[in-house]
């Protein structure tokens, strides 16, 4: 009898070891098919993400196509640029109005291909400047003459020492013409600027053909006007829009060149020791650096030393006008 009951508890601890063995190995297989299940629910997720940013690529590879297939002019603002190791951010700011030294652009850029696929023109009311959006309209007042004009803004300046570059025409009506340079304001006209970049999105948007072929029209027939009619016509299609040349009331002004950035007062002192001319110069403290100011200068002067100083390593270097 005895022998039976221990011959029992063996049977009955062998069969419990192997269920739990059973048990363990059920349990890791439906571990292993939750792993599984989570891996391909993963991969299926990042399958579809990557379709997605793949669709969403050709998109954006697509309007851009038919961007400058169509030769539409985009709305831009673009990502940080270096000029000659001057970082530049362009970024939307409708309540710019900052002051600086202003030239323009001639035959050599006439008819080229702005930054945002519209064209440069000697013969019109444009400028090119370094970080705001592209299209925008300003108003640019020329600061020695107190001559202003609104522009547009449609193309990304590439002169260190000069914060905006325009069109020969804006430099003739703006009397700088002859002198290569002005001293000038430039104030964006926000409201313009914002219904400037509604119409240049909605032209982009790629549903715009179907929404203009969709819309309702009225077909007119017009007959026998004569030939009066037509020369009429003629006539109105070669009288030029008239521009409004504005002026404003301006104050005599300095013009500066401002270095930052200089760690002791002899480091300021010693870049005086490279200038082959005697100026007037200003040391200050600013914070923990020092600035070292130059001036006041002729508009000549100010964009030549600008480029020398930055062309020396000096990469703070930059105008103001008091």
């Amino acid at each position: 009898m005895k022998l039976l009951i221990n011959i029992f508890f063996v049977i009955t601890f062998l069969y419990s070891c192997t269920l739990n063995k059973n048990n363990k190995i059920v349990t890791t297989l439906i571990e292993k098919k939750d792993n599984l299940s989570e891996k391909i629910e993963k991969n299926k997720t990042k399958k579809e993400n990557i379709k997605k940013n793949k669709t969403k690529k050709e998109n954006i590879q697509d309007i851009n196509i038919r961007k400058f297939n169509n030769n539409i002019p985009f709305y831009l603002i673009g990502e940080p640029f270096f000029i000659e190791g001057v970082e530049y951010t362009p970024k939307e700011n409708f309540n710019y109005n900052e002051k600086g030294l202003a030239t323009y652009y001639g035959k050599e850029l006439h008819n080229q291909k702005t930054a945002n696929n519209d064209f440069n023109k000697v013969t019109e009311l444009l400028g090119r400047h370094k970080t705001l959006p592209l299209p925008s309209v300003v108003k640019l007042t020329n600061l020695e003459n107190g001559l202003s004009l609104i522009i547009k803004i449609n193309d990304r300046n590439e002169n260190n020492a000069s914060f905006i570059e325009v069109s020969r025409k804006v430099a003739q009506l703006l009397r700088f013409y002859k002198s290569g340079f002005a001293r000038v304001q430039v104030e964006i006209m926000s409201d313009p600027s914002k219904q400037l970049k509604i119409v240049t999105e909605a032209m982009n948007d790629p549903n715009f053909d179907s929404t203009i072929d969709s819309s309702p029209t009225v077909d007119v027939i017009i007959s026998d006007l004569g030939e009066t009619a037509n020369n009429n016509e003629q006539s109105v299609n070669n009288i030029e829009q008239p521009i409004e040349l504005g002026f404003e009331q301006v104050s005599q002004n300095d013009l500066f060149v401002k270095i930052d950035g200089f760690e002791s007062y002899k480091k300021a002192q010693s870049i005086i020791l490279l200038l082959e001319k005697n100026y007037k110069t200003t040391t200050q403290k600013e914070d923990s650096s020092y600035s070292l100011i130059l001036g006041p200068l002729n508009n000549n002067e100010a964009n030549k030393l600008v480029l020398f100083f930055i062309s020396k390593g000096y990469k703070n270097a930059n105008i103001l006008i008091e």
